[in-house]
């Protein structure tokens, strides 16, 4: 807290400064003013929340000197001193709002307790404004939610703008901010994007959508296109984790609805663009609908059939084409290639522990659907398809008839009841031919097979380190969380939680 002592006494002003433990009351800074110019100057450069000052002073008296005061620094608390007790300068000390008229010659006494109600009043003050920011910033979102609906009462949008002392009358902007980042939680920080458009003279409101995306309404006297880019350019480099999309300009606050919907719009043209950072909204560069990706999942299947090897050309393929067209929209990819990866590792858990142990991705729908950028999605599809490539692989090596119990095998495994009689039933064989046509091309049994089959996929969900070890003994096909950790353990030499803990 920072105090100002003005007298033109030396001896008063140097006194008083000494004369107290100012650390007890929370005050650090303090300084001192021989009249009231400087005492001026001083108050407009350090903002004191107390002003301790004489009435009759050179240059400036302290009358004349708290009324610039006023202005200058609104918030400081006011203590006169003064040996001339007439009424004048009473009035005026009281239309001054002064806390705390002090009479010459000085009592220390006296001092301490205007300044204890000067700070009690300063505290009273700050928790009222804190109160009343809050309520603001309230009404401030919820005015900013109004706005992005075209269906609203517009009277009540004016009668929020006027609590929230939000302009109703001037030109506004709608701009989405989002974080960019993959990685993390990539919040969005509502409150870090307010005060810098505020800070840069620009009103602003804004709504926060979720923990990544943020739509803001700036309010400006006139249209500056090149003032709002100027801004939205040196935001972005002060702040390195997000992206702008600017909608459309309103010239009322009834046309907001469609500049949010046109900053929405802008804002899909990042998942094509991963290097740009900020999007504009023009309607004449928005390409006709495309139906090309129409084709992509027949040719998928037709890969997947007759060339699996070209799987990975494929899909860098259609991301390219994807790219070239900037189409179509993010959902439609999603949903393309939700399907692409249900065609390939579909629910084969043994291929999604590979995902997670070899390539960090314990949920792969999930990772899907949380991809920012084409970009990201690409890299995701050639990991997903390089683990079915290998399996496939492996695979095509045996007859059909052994395939088939392979497929088998990786679809049923989690069932505790999976043997050669399961399987041969299946086939419509009996188990002696099937259990020897097996070994004959494997070199193993079927138990075997599926014995190791399960601990391979155990392996590596224990490496994961996602899920509990009796949660992964049921999707491993064993019969109980005990009897997995003594098999697991004749296999590798060590517990399960041995086994995470060195992987």
């Amino acid at each position: 807290m920072r105090l100002l002592i003005a007298d033109d006494d030396d001896y008063t002003r140097e006194g008083l400064s000494e004369s107290f433990d100012w650390d007890k009351y929370g005050i650090d800074e303090i300084y001192l003013a021989a009249d009231g110019a400087e005492a001026l100057r001083i108050a407009t450069a350090k903002k004191p929340e107390i002003v301790l000052t004489d009435i009759r002073m050179p240059k400036l008296n302290g009358i004349e000197f708290a009324k610039r005061l006023a202005e200058k620094s609104p918030d400081s608390q006011l203590l006169f001193m003064s040996g001339y007790m007439d009424v004048e300068y009473l009035k005026s000390a009281i239309k001054l709002s002064a806390v705390e008229y002090i009479e010459k010659p000085i009592k220390l006494s006296e001092v301490e307790r205007a300044i204890d109600k000067s700070i009690r009043s300063l505290a009273n003050k700050q928790q009222q404004t804190a109160v009343v920011k809050q309520k603001n910033e309230l009404v401030r979102q919820k005015l900013a939610g109004m706005l992005r609906d075209e269906h609203v009462d517009k009277a009540e949008t004016v009668r929020l703008c006027r609590e929230s002392y939000f302009p109703a009358d001037q030109r506004y902007w709608g701009i989405m901010i989002w974080n960019r980042l993959e990685a993390g939680d990539g919040y969005a920080d509502l409150q870090l994007m307010l005060q810098y458009w505020q800070d840069n003279g620009m009103q602003a409101i804004g709504d926060q959508l979720d923990r990544r995306h943020c739509f803001l309404v700036l309010a400006s006297d006139r249209h500056d296109a090149r003032k709002l880019s100027s801004l939205c350019d040196l935001f972005l480099k002060r702040y390195e984790a997000y992206s702008i999309s600017i909608g459309t300009a309103a010239n009322h606050l009834h046309e907001l609805p469609n500049a949010y919907k046109t900053a929405m719009r802008a804002m899909e043209q990042a998942f094509y663009s991963a290097d740009r950072r900020v999007f504009h909204y023009i309607e004449a560069d928005r390409m006709p609908e495309d139906h090309s990706h129409e084709k992509v999942l027949p040719e998928f299947y037709r890969v997947r059939m007759q060339s699996p090897e070209q799987m990975l050309d494929f899909i860098r393929s259609i991301c390219a084409q994807f790219r070239m067209k900037q189409s179509p929209a993010k959902e439609r990819v999603v949903t393309i290639f939700e399907t692409i990866i249900q065609g390939t590792t579909g629910h084969d858990q043994k291929q999604l522990a590979a995902l997670d142990s070899e390539y960090g991705i314990p949920d792969v729908e999930h990772y899907l659907r949380e991809c920012r950028t084409l970009d990201g999605m690409e890299q995701l599809m050639l990991a997903v398809c390089s683990v079915w490539i290998e399996q496939t692989q492996q695979v095509a090596q045996y007859s059909r008839l052994v395939q088939e119990v392979l497929k088998y095998i990786a679809a049923n495994y989690r069932n505790v009841d999976l043997d050669l009689r399961m399987i041969a039933e299946h086939m419509h064989l009996s188990t002696a031919h099937l259990g020897l046509l097996f070994k004959q091309e494997t070199g193993t049994t079927i138990k075997q097979y599926i014995s190791d089959y399960r601990m391979d996929v155990a392996k590596k969900l224990v490496a994961g380190e996602h899920l509990k070890m009796n949660t992964i003994a049921e999707l491993c096909g064993y019969a109980s969380a005990s009897y997995f950790a003594k098999v697991f353990k004749a296999s590798t030499d060590l517990s399960p939680i041995e086994y995470r803990r060195k992987s």
